[in-house]
């Protein structure tokens, strides 16, 4: 099933993204994880894709052993990086024989060591190319990131939006945002992106921090603000880590229920193959569409 069906039915989709462990051991252990996260309804599970590719087989067998496995649907993630045209045309025939109908369309971050992205001889330039290309095979729903405080390497606001527009244009079905920490950026960038005639589904990506030192990494290196309750209240907790995640996580579910209430197309949790944010959410959504005037998960 393709992934933009679910959302336009009167309720906010709840996903989750995951990444395929580097050793067969974690790999086993991450798919006994599935059992219980799939067990929690999300409509569907993106798997993402290592720099150069370097998880690609795992983003595969993960993505094959869900579609096996589970009623929940997935999104295997596809990068620039390293790629050739030809090589991308390999991944998606691999992944259409697999039986995936959803793709998360991405340039991918600079190999480690890289100060900049650089295509390949032969390969896409942006996500927008990589879009287009997927589009003209019709064989894929296709989703796209999206920065609601602007990506890091953009020269500003505004000319991230039009880029963001052009991958809109150019055939994505969905936006997923990368995560954000202050709902008031996340509605003011999606009403400029409806404002700009973008009319695909815009779906929240949520973080819930772990410490102080692991969101303030993740911030800095994605350009993103971190208010000063949430800092304040993780270094309260600096050492004591459940407390540190437990307040995150409600930090979190607190921005969870703003968006529900402003009508948010979807929740994407980047759920870092932990558990517990996962059962929270799950829990946190059910409590919310039993509220009256909601219409339930099926």
């Amino acid at each position: 099933m393709r992934v933009r069906d679910f959302y336009g039915q009167g309720r906010a989709v709840f996903s989750l993204e995951i990444f395929p462990p580097k050793t067969e051991p974690g790999l086993a252990k991450l798919k006994r994880w599935l059992e219980e996260a799939t067990a929690c309804g999300p409509d569907f599970i993106s798997v993402t894709y290592g720099a150069g590719g370097g998880t690609r087989q795992g983003t595969h067998e993960l993505c094959a052993y869900i579609k096996d496995r589970f009623p929940t649907e997935c999104m295997a993630h596809l990068t620039c990086v390293a790629h050739t045209q030809a090589h991308i045309a390999e991944v998606l025939s691999d992944l259409a024989a697999a039986g995936v109908e959803n793709v998360m369309a991405l340039r991918g971050d600079p190999p480690q060591g890289e100060g900049s992205f650089s295509p390949p001889p032969d390969g896409f330039r942006h996500a927008a190319e990589l879009v287009r290309s997927i589009a003209a095979q019709e064989r894929f729903c296709i989703g796209v990131a999206g920065y609601p405080e602007g990506h890091v390497e953009a020269p500003g606001y505004e000319a991230d939006l039009r880029r963001q527009a052009e991958k809109i244009a150019a055939g994505a079905d969905l936006v997923v945002s990368q995560f954000f920490l202050d709902n008031r950026l996340f509605h003011r960038w999606r009403d400029d992106l409806r404002a700009a005639g973008v009319q695909v589904p815009i779906v929240a990506g949520i973080l819930p921090a772990q410490s102080i030192d692991q969101i303030a990494r993740f911030a800095g290196f994605c350009g993103v603000g971190v208010p000063e309750r949430l800092r304040a209240g993780l270094a309260r907790h600096r050492d004591d880590a459940a407390a540190a995640a437990q307040f995150g996580l409600d930090y979190a579910l607190g921005q969870v229920e703003d968006l529900l209430a402003a009508g948010v197309d979807g929740v994407h949790l980047y759920a870092l193959n932990k558990l517990e944010p996962v059962r929270a959410l799950a829990i946190f959504y059910d409590f919310q569409e039993l509220t009256p005037g909601r219409q339930p998960r099926q």
